[in-house]
């Protein structure tokens, strides 16, 4: 149970950890394919730089006399430049080779010149015209330089009739004649040479030691440079030896670099971008396949390879029938997708035809809401708004009623005493004292001072901060002085509480504060003219709140 659940853990963990690898894998050829995109895109000034380049070397030589080790010197570095950029310039300067050496009488030289030559015709598919002029290089004459630069030659002119040849009975036959002229390079070239290492592994990679033959590559690419032509083909090979081991992301990754590595040394003469469409061919990535193929076959007619222009031509068609298939789907799917936009379109306008019309309805019933809200504000200001004038009449009536009562009862009392008081006068005859006591003022104005002190508390229980609230109305100088403990009221503070309760008659106020009416309007007029709105003095004042 133990060994399960541990084995279970480790698949689990081999699982997450091919998942994160196989990203970072996808990653990696995305960022290849993007940096090479990039330079597809630049090649013409890629191109213009490289003729730029040259042309630096043509341009310092004007008027200068060369001896024929100088120019046969420089013959060649032209060669060098054009010999994977131009069949037509390479050809032509290693020709003035051929011319130069005869003066130079050198055979070594001249040999060189010839195995030059015939790689150039190798490379544009003149093999017969190469096998002819490698036929007349006497190879014991040779240097051990020269003679691995001959068995090179001799190998890779087989292994170009190899990639003629393939699916035919002569494939086998001219890749055997390679690896005849690798063991050849094997038993002379300096172990640590490229050709030595090269050749050892495209040798062993043939007799069937793929891994080391990567292995030995692989270490030895790091000594290269992207953009030279010997990284391009390293690069080249390795994805040759992995497409054997049916590692296709080795495969495609090598490609890239290799395709890379010949878009930016301006390398013409190129097979990595050719295989690449293939790869992508089948992968149905028609588009890009054809981007890359058309890149290809422009870049070997530029350069003049009868061979590589026969190569992109035999899978020129199939590109092309599945990039044209694949635009007639997508243009289907086009269509289909217009027709469902399209009626999708009508659709939508319908909705927001439909929608318009519903969105008008609901703003004209909005608006009615609108309005019937407003007239129920309005109603519930005006209920509020009577609410309280009920509140604070129902306050003003229960504040009354009570002093209304003490009063009364205290009114009565003082009538039962003074009654009292007349009755035994009139009883034991005093009748000067009876009438001096009914002529005196003092019980009237005791009632007055009670009314006036029971008017006076109850109005400042209703409305505490009247006076403050007065004091607002008036000027700064004409304000009342307030004093929280005398718990009374002035006459004209009477008046003005009388106005706030609606008691506005001027007669009214005089019988109520026992006042002449003369007195009460002088001392309206007075408060008046105090008053910081004359005009709404007495409206501001019946406004006064409760609390």
């Amino acid at each position: 149970m133990i060994m399960h659940r541990i084995m279970t853990l480790l698949a689990a963990v081999f699982l997450v950890c091919g998942s994160v690898l196989a990203d970072s894998r996808d990653d990696e050829l995305n960022a290849l394919y993007q940096t090479l995109d990039s330079l597809v895109e630049h090649q013409p000034e890629i191109i213009t730089q490289k003729k730029a380049r040259i042309q630096v070397i043509t341009d310092g030589l004007d008027n200068l006399k060369l001896t024929p080790e100088e120019l046969f010197s420089l013959n060649n570095r032209l060669y060098d430049e054009y010999l994977a950029f131009n069949f037509d310039s390479a050809l032509c300067y290693i020709k003035k080779n051929v011319d130069v050496q005869r003066t130079l009488g050198n055979p070594d030289l001249a040999a060189g010149s010839l195995i030059r030559m015939a790689h150039i015709l190798a490379v544009s598919g003149l093999f017969d015209k190469a096998d002819r002029m490698l036929d007349d290089i006497q190879t014991d004459l040779l240097s051990t330089e020269r003679k691995v630069e001959y068995y090179n030659q001799r190998g890779e002119l087989n292994l170009y009739r190899s990639e003629m040849a393939e699916y035919t009975p002569y494939f086998q036959e001219y890749t055997d004649s390679s690896q005849y002229y690798r063991q050849l390079i094997l038993q002379i070239a300096p172990k640590d040479s490229y050709d030595y290492i090269f050749n050892q592994a495209t040798y062993i990679s043939e007799k069937g030691d793929n891994e080391a033959a990567i292995k030995m590559l692989e270490d030895y690419l790091p000594t290269l440079k992207q953009g030279e032509r010997r990284y391009s083909i390293v690069t080249s090979t390795l994805a040759y030896f992995y497409s054997k081991d049916k590692e296709m992301h080795h495969q495609e990754r090598y490609l890239l670099l290799s395709a890379i590595s010949d878009m930016k040394g301006a390398i013409l003469e190129n097979n990595s971008l050719r295989r690449l469409s293939i790869i992508l061919l089948e992968r149905g990535d028609f588009k890009k396949a054809h981007d890359y193929l058309l890149c290809a076959s422009n870049d070997a007619m530029l350069y003049g390879s009868r061979l590589r222009s026969m190569q992109a031509a035999r899978i020129s068609p199939l590109i092309t029938q599945a990039y044209d298939a694949e635009r007639a789907r997508t243009q289907h799917r086009t269509n289909l997708l217009l027709m469902v936009i399209s009626i999708i379109a009508l659709l939508l306008v319908v909705t927001i035809v439909y929608t318009l019309s519903l969105i008008k309805k609901r703003h004209q019933a909005n608006l009615k809401i609108s309005r019937m809200n407003a007239e129920l504000s309005l109603h519930n200001e005006e209920i509020e708004s009577m609410n309280l004038q009920m509140k604070e009449s129902n306050r003003i009536k229960d504040e009354y009623i009570g002093r209304f009562l003490e009063l009364s009862s205290n009114l009565i009392l003082k009538s039962e005493e003074r009654s009292k008081v007349l009755n035994r006068l009139a009883r034991d005859r005093k009748l000067e004292n009876l009438y001096a006591e009914l002529k005196s003022q003092k019980p009237l104005n005791e009632s007055i001072h009670l009314f006036h002190q029971n008017f006076d508390t109850a109005f400042l229980n209703i409305y505490p901060t009247f006076i403050f609230e007065i004091n607002k109305l008036l000027t700064a100088d004409n304000q009342f002085e307030i004093d929280e403990n005398a718990g009374k009221l002035t006459t004209e503070l009477r008046i003005l509480a009388l106005i706030r309760l609606n008691i506005s008659d001027n007669q009214k106020i005089a019988d109520i504060l026992r006042s002449s009416i003369t007195t009460i309007y002088t001392y309206r007029s007075k408060l008046k003219s105090r008053a910081i709105s004359k005009d709404t003095f007495e409206d501001d004042v019946r406004r006064i709140e409760t609390y």
